[in-house]
């Protein structure tokens, strides 16, 4: 990370937090075994550690003192770990990569804390330090008669959400770079899946691109389904084949040095898109692009989403699924039974990345916006993704419960002509700009014709 940035980050950090009595830990996390192995998961700091520290240390402490500023504590290999896993990084070489003055190894987190005895201790980041504090060369919270303040911790955490939403220059370079590293991924799904391939080798071939282009881990489970499948929001790829007719669902994405990407682009098995395919992909697409048009500093991300739910709704009278006036059956959550998700989510260090609703703000319960991630006004340097979508969800769709109360709101019978269907999304990164948005994953094609022109190098000569 950027030496400046970091001190920017945390000195925005530190005046947002006032006139601070009491310290502050924020522990990195420690390695999850696999059990029953010598092995351990893929390690992800904590992202207010890495935010704050720049270091992806594993049992590592970044600390904060009123009157003496930052510290962090990382972990120095003892001999056993020099054997099995090397040497750690010099205590020098971090404090450098941290642009931090006081960086000390683990061993003397002990001694820190025990000069705050009595005091409050907000605790951010991860908290398995109260569960397993011997991963932090350290004993419990309780024999160094420390007791962390909750209200306090939510407080400061909240404070770091809120500070994350605006990216930085340093942040916005490391989001670019994975939303290449993705489009390259995508590109080489869209021009080599083929009937016959499964959704399991169409996953590898997309990851090995990202991987190719210099992503260091995917940003989250990809999302590979294909027919029916394509109607799963989450879904896991399986051995299932690709069939010519069906259509693919892609939801995936590389992260480049913490910060995640997040692209879903669908097409046809074949060389076009036919029947009611093109119909459903050209609202989702011209939902998408309004939507991305509308977004601009000031724009309520709830009043985005709804615009969007009613522009499908028309979509969906007019193809004659749906039944009455657009903005009665959004009221109604009609929409929903087809665009059950939100329009999409802040993004940076995580997928779903936090300060996603404006403080003060409850979810709804409303079955048309419960799953709505982002409640804020945009402002500029938020980056969010603008992913609408129109599915065919049995477990919506047969529900007993909801097909009488929207007896009326409904064609079900031609609902249940495209129960296998499956899903369509089009989702890309969108960075809010001073006057509007710029699409962070614009060198993706996603125009009707455009995908059938790279679906044609897919198919056998």
């Amino acid at each position: 990370m950027d030496p400046e940035q970091l001190r920017a980050r945390r000195a925005r950090i530190e005046s947002a937090w006032g006139g601070l009595r009491g310290p502050v830990v924020i522990p990195s996390g420690l390695p999850v075994p696999v059990e029953g192995t010598d092995q351990f998961h893929d390690f992800h700091a904590h992202n207010e550690h890495y935010y704050l520290a720049g270091t992806q240390l594993t049992g590592s402490v970044l600390a904060f003192d009123p009157r003496e500023g930052w510290t962090l504590f990382a972990p120095v290999a003892d001999e056993d770990e020099r054997i099995w896993t090397g040497d750690s990084e010099p205590l020098d070489a971090i404090a450098g990569r941290a642009a931090l003055e006081r960086v000390r190894g683990t061993a003397a987190l002990r001694g820190w804390l025990e000069a705050h005895r009595g005091e409050p201790l907000a605790l951010l980041g991860s908290t398995d330090i109260l569960h397993h504090p011997a991963g932090y060369a350290m004993p419990s919270l309780r024999t160094l008669e420390l007791e962390v303040d909750g209200e306090r911790s939510s407080r400061l955490a909240a404070v770091i959400a809120e500070a994350r939403r605006a990216k930085d220059g340093d942040e916005l370079a490391k989001m670019r770079e994975a939303a290449r590293q993705s489009v390259a991924g995508h590109l080489l799904a869209l021009r080599t899946a083929r009937a016959g391939m499964t959704e399991r080798r169409l996953q590898v071939e997309l990851e090995a691109e990202f991987f190719r282009h210099g992503a260091a881990r995917t940003a989250y489970g990809s999302i590979v389904g294909t027919g029916p499948n394509g109607a799963v929001l989450h879904f896991s790829p399986t051995q299932r084949e690709l069939r010519d007719g069906d259509i693919v669902l892609i939801d995936a994405a590389g992260e480049h040095e913490g910060y995640a990407a997040d692209v879903t682009r669908t097409f046809p098995v074949g060389p076009r898109f036919t029947g009611i395919q093109r119909d459903l992909y050209e609202l989702v697409l011209a939902t998408q692009e309004r939507a991305i048009a509308k977004a601009r500093p000031g724009k309520e991300y709830r009043e985005l989403h709804l615009e969007a739910a009613e522009q499908i709704a028309a979509g969906l009278v007019d193809l004659g699924i749906l039944r009455g006036a657009p903005q009665d059956l959004v009221e109604r959550d009609a929409h929903a039974l087809f665009f059950p998700h939100g329009l999409g989510h802040m993004l940076g260090l995580a997928t779903h990345d936090a300060g996603g609703c404006l403080a003060g703000r409850a979810p709804s319960d409303r079955f048309g916006l419960k799953w709505l991630r982002a409640d804020l006004p945009l402002q500029p340097g938020y980056v969010v993704t603008i992913e609408p979508g129109i599915y065919f969800v049995r477990a919506i769709l047969e529900d007993p419960a909801r097909r009488e109360r929207y007896r009326d709101d409904v064609a079900w019978e031609r609902v249940d002509e495209l129960l296998d269907f499956g899903g369509i999304r089009i989702e890309d990164d969108v960075l809010i700009t001073p006057d509007g948005a710029e699409v962070l994953t614009a060198a993706l094609p996603k125009s009707a014709a455009a995908i059938e022109a790279l679906r044609q190098e897919a198919q056998p000569a």
